[in-house]
């Protein structure tokens, strides 16, 4: 099979499973925790150590005064760039009206006359596949030539391309500085290369990974099916009629919720990685061998999600 095909059903499996992303809910009281730890460092101009507490609760449960904070540590510690995104993104979460836009704006505005620049244009090699990337970030044909902001300092510029050696170039760039780089692709690579056996060795990789993720989601599934079982007899012993008079019966029904979304979010997973993991250990197995598997089924439930939106 093409590497395109692989590449496909390595997204169908993402575009199986979005519930196991959505199934970690948001934590707001952790969140405002991180938001006060980051705050006291803050106050102590202790930057470097406040804006991981800051991320860290903007991850947790997004709140425009938290980006808010993010941008101003960044700044402070001369990340232009990621500050004035930060700021971008925190004008366009406030309410309309509210105070902090001005101030927001404010910054924004002082930080675009010092955001450094940075085009980088391919010069050869794009019709044969030749791909550009800045700092692990790829750069399409369309933005390819566009001085697009970057923080100021250091950065890897790197192609790409099929046959040739990977070309590397580390290009500085100042604060308030606009910097045009032209890039091609390395020399050819002499070097021998079996093509068939990197085409099938690779898929045989992903179906074990994909194996092992699908024997783990079961496990967890198997785990959390007995703990359901085991607060299931709980509720039934002091919720009569499905109505709870003690605490403990209380506390069951809502672990029993969240074992109910752990234990669909592992069958999905395990269902998924052992299905997929099946397929593509046999259809690369070499001939003259055979292998059998069979994937459980597998159904899954919505999942809600809230939000905060504290300063």
């Amino acid at each position: 099979m093409s590497r395109t095909r692989w590449i496909a059903v390595f997204c169908l499996l993402v575009a199986l499973t979005p519930e196991i992303a959505n199934a970690q809910a948001r934590d707001p009281i952790a969140a405002e925790a991180l938001f006060r730890r980051g705050r006291e460092a803050m106050e102590a101009k202790r930057y470097d150590h406040a804006l991981p507490w800051f991320v860290e609760s903007q991850r947790l449960d997004p709140a425009a005064g938290t980006l808010m904070n993010v941008a101003t540590c960044e700044e402070k510690l001369g990340r232009v760039a990621s500050a004035w995104q930060h700021w971008k993104e925190a004008i366009d979460a406030l309410e309309p009206g509210d105070d902090r836009i001005a101030l927001a704006r404010s910054r924004l505005e002082a930080l675009e006359r010092k955001l450094p620049r940075l085009g980088i244009a391919l010069t050869s090699g794009r019709d044969q596949g030749a791909r550009v990337f800045r700092d692990d970030i790829e750069l399409g044909p369309t933005t390819q030539g566009v001085p697009l902001p970057v923080d100021a300092g250091s950065h890897i510029v790197t192609v790409h391309m099929a046959g040739h050696r990977e070309e590397r170039i580390v290009v500085r760039v100042g604060e308030g500085e606009q910097k045009q780089l032209e890039v091609h692709a390395g020399p050819v690579d002499a070097s021998p290369h079996d093509g068939r056996k990197n085409a099938t060795t690779w898929p045989r990789t992903l179906g074990w990974v994909m194996a092992g993720t699908g024997v783990a989601g079961v496990g967890t599934a198997a785990v959390t099916g007995l703990l359901l079982l085991d607060r299931k007899s709980t509720v039934d012993a002091d919720c009569p009629n499905k109505a709870c008079d003690t605490q403990e019966g209380l506390d069951a029904v809502a672990a029993a919720r969240t074992l109910s979304t752990v234990n669909t979010a592992a069958w999905i997973a395990g269902g998924v990685g052992l299905g997929l993991g099946a397929y593509l250990l046999i259809s690369t197995a070499p001939r003259g061998r055979s292998t059998t598997a069979v994937a459980p089924s597998v159904s899954h439930d919505g999942f809600a999600v809230w939000c905060r939106g504290t300063f």
